[in-house]
């Protein structure tokens, strides 16, 4: 048994249409994504970074604790805003660092944010908690939000 099968005008008709609609989907997915980042409130990150970097000049251990907190949520706020897939900071950090290569530099900080929650012990020196400060000010520059 054989089947003959010959293309017609509608076959490439309907090829072309779907090859079409495709092109579409991927078109407004692009634009879509693009609005939605271009929606993000930067004053809100430049007034935020401003009483994250106050708390750092009060001196005390304890700021520079809560200042190094405070900035690694306001980078996974920026993360979470740009709808990068991840249940965790360190899963959206993992996956923008595929899109944006220079936001490795922000892994130390984020290390170091874990080190302050979880382990009661640990001292944070001024030097360090301004290094931290530093590399996540870099970051969120280079997601466009500071």
């Amino acid at each position: 048994m054989e089947i003959d099968w010959e293309l017609k005008f509608l076959d490439f008709l309907i090829a072309g249409g779907i090859v079409l609609l495709a092109i579409l989907i991927i078109v407004a997915r692009y634009f879509y994504l693009k609005s939605k980042t271009s929606e993000i409130d930067k004053k809100f990150f430049q007034e935020r970074w401003k009483q994250i970097a106050a708390l750092l000049g009060l001196g005390k251990e304890m700021n520079y604790k809560l200042a190094v907190i405070e900035a690694d949520k306001l980078l996974d706020e920026a993360l979470k805003l740009m709808y990068l897939p991840g249940a965790t900071t360190f899963e959206r950090l993992k996956f923008a660092t595929y899109k944006f290569p220079r936001l490795k530099h922000s892994w130390w900080a984020h290390r170091v944010r874990n080190e302050v929650v979880h382990n009661v012990h640990y001292t944070l020196k001024y030097n360090e908690a301004e290094k931290v400060l530093e590399l996540i000010k870099k970051a969120l520059k280079e997601l466009d939000v500071l």
